[in-house]
């Protein structure tokens, strides 16, 4: 009996942990990575100093992101390998122009980065095995997770590029989080309508290029004159990437990046396609 009331507590036990948010049983395929993470990864070859205070900086933990690299950072073939190799592109890999970029570093570090500013409340990433969806965030307990299609190597999206514009995407939904905005009932989205084809679908509101200084992604007045959606953040995100890197970012980064953004403008804004990768800019 005693052995019996034994096996029951241990099998109780591992139920529970296996239910635990970012339990350490990862699902995610761990045995290689993307071209793109390859390429990318080849530049700061495991920076120590950046990764000590990547992991501050976007709120990670040893709970959360157990037997994903947390131990082993250096294994690029990890998820926190991954993850924070995308938080180095975000970091640094764009030029920052004034007559080209959409938007700055400083607003895409924001966007993506745990602290509390104009951009969103305090926020924590953490890992998810979900394999319907690349991310989510959630208001309540202001955590944005990243699944699988952005860690497994065989994904398109599973790129350094397209991990930060999701970074972009999830962190947006804490801007309206923070700021009570209601863009919709389908995860923060509107239902499938005009030329949109997904199950979520946002609006492009479209701007020229200077019209957000540095540092002011975060403003809007309320009008479709200065707006943005999840997915129009996470777009412009992936054509500065793609269009207006640093010189060292790598082709496959920019090709990845480039490609994830332009089957975004096709398929998820209403009033799509919205702006192309390559296209002119300004408007």
């Amino acid at each position: 009996m005693r052995t019996r009331v034994l096996e029951m507590l241990a099998a109780l036990l591992l139920a529970i942990v296996l239910s635990m948010p970012g339990a350490a049983w990862a699902l995610c395929n761990q045995t290689n990575a993307s071209q793109a993470d390859k390429d990318l990864w080849a530049d700061h070859g495991c920076w120590q100093v950046y990764f000590l205070w990547q992991y501050r900086a976007y709120d990670m933990n040893g709970t959360d992101w157990a037997n994903r690299g947390w131990n082993d950072a250096c294994n690029r073939n990890l998820e926190y390998p991954k993850h924070w190799n995308a938080a180095y592109l975000v970091t640094y890999g764009l030029i920052d122009s004034n007559a080209q970029s959409f938007h700055g570093t400083i607003d895409y570090r924001a966007t993506a980065e745990a602290r509390s500013s104009n951009f969103h409340d305090h926020l924590r990433h953490i890992p998810t095995d979900k394999t319907d969806i690349f991310g989510s965030y959630s208001p309540s307990n202001h955590t944005v997770a990243t699944s699988c299609l952005l860690y497994n190597s065989t994904e398109a999206n599973a790129n350094p590029g397209s991990r930060g514009g999701d970074f972009m995407h999830e962190g947006w939904h804490a801007y309206f989080d923070k700021y009570n905005w209601n863009n919709g009932s389908v995860g923060g989205h509107r239902p499938t309508q005009g030329n949109c084809t997904a199950k979520g679908c946002d609006y492009f509101y479209f701007h020229g290029i200077g019209a957000y200084a540095f540092g002011a992604l975060w403003e809007n007045d309320g009008t479709a004159n200065r707006f943005h959606s999840p997915n129009q953040v996470q777009v412009e995100y992936l054509c500065d990437v793609a269009d207006q890197p640093q010189p060292w970012v790598p082709n496959s980064v920019r090709d990845a990046a480039e490609n994830d953004a332009n089957t975004r403008a096709a398929e998820r804004f209403i009033n799509g396609p919205g702006y192309r990768c390559g296209d002119p800019r300004p408007w």
